[in-house]
């Protein structure tokens, strides 16, 4: 799905492509499609994320592309440091990445698709002409507002609850008063509309298909974060007991050294395996990182270590206690019954103060402030407070020297039912380790085969 990674199309069981067509028939006509026209052929489709951003983002989107046939050379996602405050980078580096992509597929245009900041990026590309001619359609999400469509190219806006009145003047304006500004992004219901109007009609399914277990694969890079910026290092791959996220076997399932540019993969995973990829780094803390299930291949992987300096510096580690990141591409809310919930090691940790829907939390911090073993959950820790998109709570997790206990990390996503999902995680020292989770912002389907 990246630019540097190879073409392999997707295969699916007829059970998961039964239970997706079942679970989308409500989906089959949507506002963008009725207003699309007819297409006979795929563009390649160039994401961009917004602040804070990287290609984890759009993993979901990229995955219900190829469950629709879209094979990885045709997804690619254009990354950039969200830490500096002008664009001139970030929209070379698009047009340099436009360029790369027509070249490599021989495609005359592109499908460009855009969050927040990067609408801002993705406007002012296409407001010189002959890089807009290079766009075959554009959608604009839940980002900047226009008179007209940017550079004239024929444009979906989607907007969220944020942006209730948001609209682009001769665009199709579509607006999800249930979204969240990044789930506005990333839902099943945007990729509907997204979809259909790219294609001029209705996805197959709206689902993340499965794959057959043995022909997943991984690919991604490892890099500073929000810079984007690659980093150099060994990563090794183990598979995981599910229950206690306890490595199985004595070797790993992978080791790849990681050069300058952070890419690794594609390394070949179980579909329906538990994992962990620790990146190692001499002088560093080892970062750990767990996952759902990889049920379908993914290029979009991203293993976000904090530079130097980042906010992550205000984590109190000792070696004591554990330190947890978690993260999801859709907004944690609480507050009702009918919101997330997320335990660790059995407290829960979202409410009104750690996670309020205004601050459209995706990644929050569990550490144990001062080390001094006492829990504190009612209050969002400084400096997290003030960051977009993150929080943090003080929350006792006992380590051990040699990571021997379990911390399980459960989550009950809003709007599914009560669907729920655990990640299992050993209770490494914060003082040499990092921990963080994905969890995926999609509910799973059976997998098959």
């Amino acid at each position: 799905m990246t630019g540097s990674q190879p073409a392999r199309t997707g295969r699916t069981t007829l059970l998961a492509v039964f239970l997706a067509l079942v679970g989308t028939l409500a989906a089959l006509t949507t506002p963008a499609q009725a207003a699309a026209a007819p297409r006979t052929s795929v563009n390649p489709v160039v994401f961009v994320h917004g602040q804070e951003g990287s290609a984890q983002q759009w993993q979901s989107q990229a995955k219900r592309f190829s469950s629709n046939g879209y094979r990885d050379d045709q997804l690619y996602v254009h990354e950039y440091d969200t830490s500096v405050a002008t664009d001139d980078q970030a929209i070379a580096g698009l047009e340099e990445l436009v360029r790369s992509v027509r070249a490599r597929t021989g495609a005359e245009q592109v499908d460009l698709l855009a969050h927040s900041r990067g609408t801002r990026v993705a406007h002012a590309y296409l407001a010189v002409p002959e890089r807009a001619a290079q766009v075959a359609k554009y959608v604009n999400l839940d980002g900047r507002t226009a008179a007209a469509p940017p550079g004239g190219v024929p444009t979906l806006a989607i907007w969220s609850s944020l942006q209730p009145n948001g609209a682009i003047g001769g665009a199709l304006n579509v607006h999800e008063p249930q979204a969240s500004h990044t789930e506005s992004a990333t839902s099943a219901e945007s990729f509907a509309h997204i979809y259909a109007f790219l294609r001029g009609r209705a996805p197959l399914t709206t689902r993340v298909l499965p794959e057959p277990p043995v022909s997943v694969e991984i690919a991604g890079r490892a890099v500073y974060f929000p810079q984007n910026k690659g980093l150099e290092g060994r990563l090794e791959v183990w598979r995981l007991d599910p229950a206690t996220g306890a490595r199985t076997g004595l070797l790993p399932q992978h080791v790849v050294r990681v050069g300058a540019d952070g890419a690794f993969g594609p390394l070949a995973v179980s579909g329906r395996g538990h994992y962990e990829m620790a990146f190692l780094r001499s002088g560093e803390r080892t970062n750990h990182f767990y996952f759902e299930p990889f049920e379908r291949s993914d290029r979009f992987v991203r293993l976000l270590v904090s530079p130097p300096g980042g906010v992550a510096d205000s984590i109190d580690t000792c070696s004591a206690q554990t330190a947890l990141t978690i993260a999801r591409a859709r907004e944690w809310r609480s507050g009702t019954a009918d919101d997330d919930r997320l335990r660790i090691a059995g407290s829960d940790v979202l409410n009104p103060a750690v996670s309020p829907q205004l601050r459209q939390i995706l990644g929050l911090f569990a550490f144990d402030k001062g080390c001094d073993g006492v829990s504190h959950l009612d209050a969002a820790l400084p400096p997290f407070d003030r960051v977009p998109f993150l929080t943090a709570t003080d929350l006792s997790l006992p380590a051990d020297a040699r990571a021997r206990g379990t911390i399980p990390v459960t989550q009950t996503m809003r709007g599914t039912g009560g669907a729920v999902e655990t990640i299992a995680v050993a209770n490494w020292p914060s003082d040499r380790h990092t921990v963080s989770l994905l969890f995926k912002d999609y509910v799973d389907i059976p997998s098959g085969g």
